[in-house]
């Protein structure tokens, strides 16, 4: 579908507020193709280097992205609170002593819940501006990924690996930085049915998990563990989290964690 057309370029237009030039993407085309292979699916034409800098410095609202973080409420706290205590359990030793980093902090709301369960957390991020953001908040942030070698025990990236042109270079950087048997905790939007609603009614706004120039790669559960087993990763279960306030919902979540989400935690396998 080129980006011209009357359907993507009234969706681009509302969901940029009108931030892209008109000139912008007008030559363009989005495509969605799959691998034979494997099944992935993924978005083969996309912006350069360039072009992503100006994505996501210049045509994403900043401010709404972060508003939005403001006014989450309660329930997302409750989510990285929850995410940070199942790591805690499935690492041994002392909080105080285990290195984290957030890979693709964002506005830090996770590194800072991090920190508060006693942590030692350091954030990275490519944008500047929440850079800032978070130092001035405490954030401990890294201008760059260290050298390659046992620095940290566990690496937590959160929406992040659909926006990467190379996902699978990226994970293996990130591994040559993990600690032996140390973990690595990758949430990307779910593909699930995604492949069958393109061939039944072809792409349409509602299919986040392949939002145009940002979504570019669409994992299932299958695809995202076959790209970290190629980096050396293997799936661990998380430990149970069962109370009898909650016991069913309790009982559908912990299915879901452990064989149908994009929400999995690996292991380094040595």
């Amino acid at each position: 579908m080129a980006y011209s057309e009357p359907l993507m370029a009234t969706f681009l237009e509302n969901f940029y507020q009108g931030r892209i030039p008109a000139q912008a993407l007008h030559a363009e085309s989005y495509r969605v193709v799959s691998c034979g292979h494997c099944g992935f699916i993924y978005q083969d034409r996309i912006l350069d280097a360039d072009g992503m800098r100006t994505l996501y410095q210049d045509w994403i609202d900043n401010a709404r992205s972060l508003r939005k973080k403001r006014t989450a409420g309660a329930s997302l706290l409750r989510q990285y609170a929850g995410q940070v205590q199942t790591l805690i359990r499935l690492l041994p030793g002392d909080p105080g002593q285990m290195r984290v980093l957030e890979y693709g902090m964002g506005w830090g709301y996770w590194s800072r819940m991090a920190q508060a369960h006693g942590l030692d957390v350091s954030g990275y991020d490519l944008a500047s501006e929440r850079r800032v953001y978070d130092r001035a908040l405490g954030v401990k942030v890294l201008p760059e990924l260290p050298p390659p070698g046992s620095c940290f025990v566990c690496v937590y990236a959160n929406q992040v690996f659909e926006h990467l042109a190379d996902p699978a270079a990226r994970l293996r950087e990130l591994y040559a930085r993990l600690a032996p048997q140390g973990l690595v905790y990758l949430r990307v939007p779910d593909g699930r049915g995604v492949a069958a609603r393109l061939a039944r009614q072809g792409w349409s706004p509602a299919l986040d998990a392949i939002h145009p120039l940002e979504h570019i790669n669409c994992f299932t559960r299958k695809t995202l563990i076959e790209l970290a087993a190629g980096a050396g990763l293997r799936p661990v279960s998380p430990p149970l989290r069962l109370n009898w306030g909650s016991l069913r919902s309790g009982l559908k979540r912990e299915i879901a964690d452990r064989y149908l989400t994009t929400h999995v935690i690996f292991r380094r396998e040595n």
